[in-house]
């Protein structure tokens, strides 16, 4: 299963270079996505920066927390 991170080496809080890697898609066009979007009534600024908290961070310990999680039985 594919799992969700932040890249850990990025331009600005590495949420786009993460959505690109997930999507398998070029990282520009979420860029410009995102770009066209802040002139849209929608709220991406605060979208951005709710990903940007919520995304664990590539190479973290969050990998080794969804792994211990997954094997876990109760």
């Amino acid at each position: 299963m594919k799992k969700l991170f932040r890249a850990k080496y990025s331009t600005f809080g590495g949420v786009c270079q993460g959505l690109s890697n997930y999507f398998n898609i070029d990282e520009s066009i979420i860029r410009i996505i995102f770009i066209v979007l802040i002139f849209t009534p929608f709220p991406i600024i605060m979208t951005y920066l709710l990903m940007w908290i919520i995304i664990p961070k590539e190479g973290d310990d969050n990998e080794e927390f969804y792994n211990n999680n997954n094997t876990k039985n109760y």
